[in-house]
């Protein structure tokens, strides 16, 4: 008995290694597991620059409670900051880059995951796939007001996979 259970074992282990269709689902995991996503989408806020202070002024985000702007500034006068982030804005913040200047505060501005695999194409030998998929953005911040970006509308991407004797990769 102990022997059939073994053999059945080895046997459902190599069909399950020779099986190497894929299917939409087995996409959406390659591209989860690569790290590509989620995808936080940030901007720089350069707290000395009363451009920088205009276009939050504009975004509303002074009147929101997120910053506060001096105005009365003179040209050249850049040694303490125009833009003063409040408590709420806090929760926003990212870790500044390598060599990141003190001036300059990170912001995120929204995230962009996996929505879902629209298409799925593989060549006559079964080895290389392109798949068309979507992504979706959440945890939309206030500070994407600042961007051009649409992020009320996903984006589409097309990626293609390569069959190894690991299993199917991204290229």
């Amino acid at each position: 008995m102990r022997k059939l259970v073994l053999l059945m074992l080895v046997l459902s282990s190599l069909v399950a290694c020779k099986n190497q269709t894929l299917d939409k689902e087995g996409v959406h995991n390659i591209l989860e597991k690569s790290g590509k996503y989620p995808i936080i989408h940030s901007r720089n806020i350069y707290t000395k620059d009363s451009e920088d202070g205009r276009k939050l002024l504009d975004a509303g985000l002074e009147k929101d409670g997120l910053v506060s702007v001096e105005r009365n500034r003179k040209a050249g006068d850049n040694h303490a900051p125009v833009i003063e982030f409040s408590a709420d804005a806090k929760s926003f913040f990212l870790a500044p880059d390598k060599g990141q200047l003190s001036s300059v505060q990170k912001v995120k501005t929204a995230e962009e995951v996996l929505d879902e695999i629209t298409a799925l194409k593989t060549n006559e030998k079964g080895d290389v796939a392109a798949a068309s998929y979507t992504t979706k953005f959440i945890n939309i911040t206030p500070f994407a007001k600042l961007e051009k970006n649409d992020f009320s509308a996903g984006k589409q991407y097309t990626v293609k996979l390569i069959l190894t004797d690991k299993g199917w990769n991204l290229e």
